[in-house]
């Protein structure tokens, strides 16, 4: 069976533990992931900004942070144990080749960081919730799921 994997950036991984425009998207991938149907991938940088969404999202709505960190933790290890998802370091060379990226596409280094981590998953779909992020992963020809 040919798995399709699936990188999703913070804005759409959040969505999954916070119900917003979306939403939809990320629970559609994770019950993919946990029917073996994909396999997502993700940075390790995805899972300190997810940290920093939500604690943002604390401070405004009075969400608990800390439980909505530690659900997305415990389920990614659930499903890392089930071999479907992925979770890259972020290593010198994913920084060598962002920066450059930065420099050419005049991006955020997360963003650059989370696009190159997307090429290094090979054949992954790019899903993000920033318009503006899909338009440059199509430049760098990652096919976008938004």
């Amino acid at each position: 069976m040919n798995v399709s994997h699936v990188y999703l950036d913070t804005s759409i991984l959040v969505k999954r533990y916070v119900n917003e425009e979306n939403s939809t998207i990320a629970d559609t991938y994770f019950h993919q992931a946990h029917r073996g149907e994909t396999v997502i991938c993700l940075s390790e940088i995805n899972l300190g900004e997810a940290a920093v969404v939500f604690d943002k999202y604390s401070r405004k709505t009075g969400i608990d942070a800390r439980s909505r960190l530690q659900a997305m933790l415990s389920e990614l290890g659930l499903l890392e144990r089930f071999s479907t998802v992925e979770i890259y370091p972020v290593s010198s060379k994913i920084i060598r080749k962002a920066v450059k990226t930065v420099l050419e596409q005049h991006i955020y280094i997360v963003d650059a960081i989370q696009l190159e981590t997307c090429i290094e998953a090979e054949g992954t779909v790019f899903c993000s919730a920033d318009r503006e992020l899909n338009a440059t992963a199509r430049k760098l020809g990652i096919e976008t799921a938004l």
